[in-house]
């Protein structure tokens, strides 16, 4: 039996101690059986640490006797994807999910406060880890070893061999882990009574949902880099397996709000926390039970059938719960009229909702109508095309208008004054736009709604400031900057509102104006394609450890400017099959992006992008990071004073 086996067998135990201890400090009150328990968790995480620092040594060694490690490694694979190929599989990727849920369990033992609310919280936390380690004592055992020691292993999955996958597995399943944060509070706050469980986790929630958001934004950008598909985004199951959490928990952090502030929505609250760790077992159930065909999807057998059930009796015992206990989340009826901020987030969440449930059927339906029909089918883009447009202006739209509006009602002459000057901005936008060229109605549309949000935050965090320097007699620009730290729940919402909207302005120009064209280039010979002139400048081929690489060298003019860049592929001889390395010219408002098609000396075959403004769409997400970090800001840097809940 291997030692790192060992490891993991203990922690489980380590687990049930804790689960029980808990389960005995819920029931006796008693503090000595709560710090038990929380050194017993500690333990846990320390064993389950060891755990996977075995098996990060196993691949550093290449101990090749170990199943897992021949499956995801071999000896020419570089240090940086070796310890990628950790994760590269069903065993790990599950260690590291079980690793990451024992850390947040431990940070919750120490931040959060010692009482019943959080003793329950620990009890279904340990739950949720007990099912992930008797996955991989039973099931999906990493340090499974061979009957014989093979002279090499097979390899990692070239498309896997890149930068963004050193950091899309990790980022996501701390998204993941930390997702269960919400769930396992609303729970524990039905069983011991207490609405202040809203209160704990929305800085848990915030965290973990940037995470989710990071995981997705690391994945695109792979796509893009590596896929040749030509984009960041294709509604791919797997993507879509990510999405659909993401957009619950942004749900449920507006929701949040309501339930902080007007003690509303507080069984809609429990439902979308519900909700969003579903999705997550119900994504890592797609992504692991073989049932879908992806670059991203790794399959192993029996995982599927135990998670399908595990899925499903949670689903039910958190349902029972909220039945049993449903008399405790009765709302107040806070929404009274339609110009109150209550409507703005009850819209924006039905909205939310909407587009993850619409995600789910899709994803979904070709299996089940495979599983019903027998035959195959699948659902494309146009089918999600046909609803994410509105959702997504609507949800733009949202970001504004409910800037101006009040708790309970906004007068009319309120919202005339305070929309007068934001929608100046957007309608000069839209003749503007048009005489530069830009006719579609859909991107003259986009265009201007992002002007209108971003003109109406600025306005409100002017106003703000102006009446601050007023209050406390100080300069405009000290006022400023005072107000964003005292505020910085407020305006890190904003900047992650504005964050959307750059992505917004990316989405939009390359829904719109993105072209395409295929040819083929011989040496030396420029040719035009669309605006540019390409030249197939050079060809080097060069052998390395997993093959051969062709790399072509193209220059690219456009009046004055004269471009170098470098496209190719790479013969992976292990597994006979081409890798594409996609040629991305990129600059602020254009990517020139080149997939080579077929190469030699004689000529090569290209598809051509023309993606305008994509560069927006990774800006974006790196703004929703700085807004982020702005809402999570410890309180002492506010100056001692009130922060705003709205």
């Amino acid at each position: 039996m291997d030692i790192g086996f060992v490891f993991i067998v203990v922690s489980l135990v380590a687990s049930a101690i804790a689960f029980i201890s808990f389960a005995r400090y819920i029931k006796q009150q008693d503090n000595s059986i709560y710090k038990f328990a929380r050194i017993t968790l500690v333990i846990e995480t320390i064993l389950i640490t060891v755990a996977i620092s075995i098996l990060t040594y196993y691949f550093l060694t290449r101990d090749f006797n170990v199943e897992y490690v021949a499956s995801y490694s071999d000896r020419n694979l570089p240090l940086t994807y070796t310890l990628s190929a950790i994760w590269g599989g069903a065993s790990g990727s599950l260690l590291l999910w079980a690793w990451l849920l024992s850390l947040f369990m431990t940070g919750i033992a120490i931040r959060e406060r010692k009482d019943r609310l959080t003793g329950y919280a620990l009890s279904i936390l340990l739950s949720v880890n007990m099912f992930f380690l008797l996955m991989l004592v039973f099931i999906s055992n990493p340090f499974e070893r061979l009957s014989f020691t093979p002279v090499d292993g097979n390899g990692l999955n070239p498309l896997l061999q890149n930068p963004g996958m050193l950091f899309h597995p990790p980022t996501l399943f701390v998204g993941y882990a930390g997702l269960t944060v919400p769930f396992a509070f609303a729970l524990a706050g039905l069983l011991a009574g207490s609405e202040l469980w809203v209160f704990r986790v929305r800085k848990w929630t915030l965290f973990s949902w940037l995470f989710v958001g990071l995981g997705i934004w690391f994945g695109g950008w792979w796509s893009y880099s590596v896929l040749g598909w030509g984009g960041y985004w294709a509604w791919d199951p797997v993507e879509n397996s990510s999405l659909v959490p993401w957009l619950i928990a942004t749900a449920l952090l507006h929701s949040i709000m309501l339930q902080e502030s007007r003690r509303g929505m507080k069984l809609w609250n429990i439902l979308l926390s519900i909700g969003t760790f579903e999705t997550v077992i119900l994504g890592t159930f797609l992504t692991r039970s073989g049932i879908i065909s992806s670059v991203h999807a790794f399959g192993e057998q029996g995982v599927g059938p135990v998670f399908t059930s595990y899925l499903l009796i949670m689903l039910v015992a958190s349902l029972g719960i909220l039945w049993h206990r449903i008399d405790q989340v009765k709302s107040m009826n806070v929404v009274t009229s339609a110009t109150g901020k209550e409507s703005s987030f009850l819209l924006n969440n039905l909205l939310f909702v909407l587009m993850a449930l619409t995600v789910v059927w899709g994803t979904l339906f070709p299996m089940i109508n495979e599983a019903v029909t027998h035959t195959k089918m699948s659902v494309g883009p146009g089918f999600y095309n046909v609803i994410s447009p509105w959702v997504l202006t609507l949800l733009s739209i949202l970001m504004g208008v409910c800037i101006i509006l009040k708790w309970g009602t906004t007068s009319t002459e309120e919202i005339i004054r305070k929309l007068k000057y934001p929608l100046t901005p957007a309608v000069a936008a839209i003749p503007a736009m048009y005489f530069m060229g830009i006719r579609e109605p859909g991107a003259l549309a986009g265009f201007a709604i992002s002007a209108f949000v971003i003109a109406i935050h600025l306005e409100d965090y002017l106003i703000d400031a102006k009446d601050y320097a007023q209050k406390k007699g100080i300069e405009m620009l000290r006022s400023m900057g005072h107000l964003f730290l005292v505020r910085r729940r407020r305006y890190g919402g904003y900047i992650v509102h504005l964050s959307m909207i750059i992505l917004l302005i990316g989405i939009v120009g390359t829904t719109f104006y993105k072209t395409t064209y295929s040819t083929t280039l011989k040496p030396g010979e420029p040719t035009e394609i669309g605006d540019y002139t390409f030249t197939y400048d050079n060809l080097s081929v060069s052998n390395i450890t997993m093959g051969t690489e062709y790399k072509i060298d193209f220059l690219v003019k456009n009046g004055n400017s004269n471009e170098k860049f470098t496209a190719g592929m790479t013969h992976d001889a292990k597994l006979d099959s081409n890798v594409v390395n996609v040629g991305v010219l990129s600059s602020l408002y254009q990517d020139i992006y080149v997939i080579p098609e077929a190469v030699d000396n004689e000529s090569v075959s290209v598809t051509v992008n023309y993606n305008p403004l994509i560069s927006f769409v990774w800006y974006g997400f790196g703004v929703t990071v700085i807004g982020v970090v702005v809402g999570l800001l410890p309180k002492r840097l506010g100056g001692g004073e009130k922060l705003e809940q709205s």
